[in-house]
């Protein structure tokens, strides 16, 4: 039997970290791809095809958000994530073999389906099956495990750009397939998320799953029997009030401020200054007046190692910190460094000191908005809302990333220090929206954080989830 569920814990740590290293491989490579003259010439890139090849990736986040949710309560978690690797890796496939520009618009838009399949299931499969002690840190690591993918592709980019053909760019493409196949290995042996099957009657499969890997086999455990009450009380009550659909998620005044938190998160973490540095990294060292392809591959690779340090921390401390506080500090922060490099773009050989504030920038958003645009939808919507929830967040997170990135480069060449301010200024307005909107929820399960929203919502009692 499963001890403690750590083997469990293992294996959910294994799919987390490689369901969402396919996005962050995505972004770390196109940030290599356009440093690469073999990239930009094959294709003859303009300011508007550049800015459509990284954006297309999240017009198809957008289209999945009107399955993905559907898919995963159907046919359950497990299998959403069977989707999400299969997606990825046809993508990839065509992305590789791409001969001209609509080809590799196509992969990526398919490779971007993938993303909202996979961040619509994979976090909430991991956050309803993980042992209680475990979930916020297993849930978290779904976003920190992005910069896994980013430091893969950033490494792979930098060996490639020695080809003198085009597999300098179709290599690393081709090789997005990577997490997605891993994400596959682990999956004959997880369980089904045991909330999943109690919404679905099927109890007794739910309970065995809890007993073998929340309470070593021990059928009698006061923890497992409290745990399984509680999931069925929150479940039977939200039966007899809504149905998994999309318009649940506006059909109470409970549910209408879970969908505003989940709304203002997605945009959020996507409209902050971080897309700048994600998708443009290049165009901002040339900014900066680093212009040396090597020493911006290897600048590449060492923000995204340092990135994933800050976000692995970040995930192991959010209960300590709390999330509000954890929220309104970063952006605080985020939005004081922002200024920084606005002041310091127009210096002439400031460039050390702004490669220093950018790694800042990212420790503030990597230790705190990495981990938390996972982890708190999930915290917020109650089950029958999470995979539509979780579907309709990512769809919005991405339509505010095709957004954003398409202009980025036009805002760039407008002003690169007053695009910076701007992103500043707007950091701003977020701390004031977060201040009067976001509850806290730490220390909570994810039915008692029902229960926060709902009032009336029936909660049995707390398993024991502390050490």
């Amino acid at each position: 039997m499963d001890k403690d569920g750590k083997l469990l814990c293992f294996l959910l740590s294994f799919l987390a970290t490689f369901t969402s290293a396919t996005q962050g491989y995505d972004a770390s490579m196109m940030n290599g791809l356009q440093i690469l003259p073999s990239y930009t010439n094959y294709f003859h890139l303009t300011t508007a095809t550049t800015s459509l090849n990284v954006a297309v990736v999240f017009l198809g986040s957008v289209v999945a958000m009107a399955f993905a949710g559907w898919w995963s309560d159907r046919w359950g978690r497990k299998w959403g994530v069977a989707l999400t690797s299969l997606l990825a890796m046809a993508g990839a496939a065509i992305q590789a073999a791409a001969v001209h520009e609509a080809m590799f618009c196509i992969g990526r838009l398919i490779v971007g389906m993938s993303i909202t399949t996979g961040a619509t299931a994979a976090p909430a499969y991991i956050s309803e099956t993980a042992h209680p002690r475990h979930r916020v840190m297993l849930t978290s690591i779904c976003g920190a495990a992005w910069y896994v993918g980013s430091v893969m592709a950033a490494a792979i980019t930098y060996g490639t750009q020695y080809l003198d053909t085009t597999w300098s760019w179709r290599c690393p493409s081709l090789l997005q397939f990577l997490p997605s196949l891993l994400c596959i290995l682990p999956l004959p042996f997880l369980p089904e998320s045991p909330r999943w099957l109690v919404y679905q009657d099927r109890y007794e499969e739910a309970r065995n799953i809890l007993v073998k890997y929340h309470a070593a086999g021990d059928a009698s455990s006061p923890d497992v029997n409290l745990e399984f009450e509680e999931i069925q009380e929150a479940l039977r009550y939200e039966r007899s009030v809504q149905k998994t659909e999309f318009k649940a998620l506006v059909s109470t005044a409970a549910n209408r401020r879970r969908f505003l938190i989940v709304i203002l998160v997605a945009v959020f973490c996507q409209i902050s200054g971080n897309n700048i540095i994600t998708y443009y990294f290049g165009n901002v060292l040339t900014s900066a007046g680093i212009t040396n392809v090597q020493t911006q591959l290897a600048i590449n690779i060492g923000l995204s190692i340092y990135n994933l340090a800050c976000a692995i921390f970040g995930s192991f401390y959010l209960d300590r910190f709390g999330r509000r506080p954890s929220f309104l500090y970063s952006t605080v922060g985020m939005a004081i460094l922002l200024t920084a490099v606005a002041v310091t773009t127009p210096t002439a050989g400031g460039s050390a000191g702004q490669i220093v504030l950018i790694f800042l920038f990212y420790g503030c958003y990597s230790l705190v908005w990495t981990p938390l645009s996972y982890l708190y939808p999930i915290e917020v919507l109650s089950y029958s809302l999470r995979a539509n929830g979780l579907a309709a967040h990512n769809g919005i997170c991405h339509l505010a990333a095709f957004f954003n990135t398409y202009i980025i480069p036009y805002a760039m060449d407008w002003s690169s220090w007053g695009f910076y301010l701007i992103t500043a200024i707007w950091c701003l307005v977020e701390v004031v929206a977060m201040w009067f909107v976001f509850p806290e929820t730490k220390n909570m399960t994810l039915e008692e954080i029902s229960g926060v929203f709902d009032g009336e919502a029936p909660v049995a009692g707390k398993p024991d989830d502390t050490e």
